[in-house]
């Protein structure tokens, strides 16, 4: 057996039991302080790469425009900044499904059967990710037999590691997706399922107020207008 086919078959095992753990752990409600610590440093990490991006770019144009000069190293720096911003963010992306997608049987398919599109779908994903995950570690690993430097000294195998680490998070999340639903707060079709028979109430909560709400504030609009009319 190669040994590059060895870590692979490591790696995969290690993403499997660390979803299955951290799926018991969730039903459990365990360490559930110390998984919402974890998720705040991985926001607060990706706001500080986006505010870097902002501020190197303001300074580039400031520079360039007024002094007709600029930093050798921003641009390269920038870069990387937009890789790591786009892998991080569509690992984090992973937590709730929030990628973009074109759902078209959302609203077809009954609750059971959607469900077992869902779990298809978190292991479709898992699965993809987890082969692109090994085709970057050997980008990253044949990068660092090349012994290119990108700026400042830093090695270029370096700056693409988080091309291996986002693929094998998103495998990750997927499979503990698979295994305990995430709590996506986003509107459920079957709250409309009313609509087609005349018998929706309006109680779906969109940002925070419900449509019912609504309908009470036009009624109650609609009332003092009428008053004032009276008057």
């Amino acid at each position: 057996m190669e040994r590059p086919f060895l870590i692979y078959i490591l790696i995969a095992t290690g993403i499997l039991i660390a979803a299955i753990i951290r799926a018991q752990l969730k039903k459990r409600s365990r360490l559930t302080g110390f998984f919402r610590f974890t998720g705040g440093l991985e926001i607060t990490f990706i706001a500080l790469l986006l505010f870097a991006l902002v501020f190197f770019g303001c300074l580039q144009i400031v520079l360039r425009n007024f002094y007709h000069r600029g930093i050798i190293w921003a641009d390269p720096l920038m870069r990387h900044i937009v890789l790591w911003l786009g892998c991080l963010g569509a690992a984090f992306a992973t937590t709730k499904m929030r990628h973009i997608n074109i759902d078209v049987f959302t609203r077809l398919l009954p609750p059971k059967l959607l469900r077992i599109r869902n779990k298809i779908i978190f292991l479709a994903t898992a699965i993809a990710a987890s082969i692109l995950g090994f085709a970057a570690l050997k980008l990253v690993l044949d990068e660092k037999s090349f012994g290119e430097q990108a700026f400042l000294g830093v090695d270029i195998w370096l700056l693409q590691v988080v091309l291996p680490v986002a693929f094998f998070l998103i495998a990750y999340r997927s499979l503990l997706n698979m295994m305990v639903p995430p709590d996506v707060s986003t509107v459920d079709w079957d709250d409309f399922s009313d609509l087609e028979n005349g018998g929706w109430d309006g109680s779906v909560d969109i940002g925070g107020h419900g449509a019912g709400d609504s309908q009470d504030d036009d009624d109650g609009n609609n009332g003092d207008g009428e008053e004032e009319a009276k008057d």
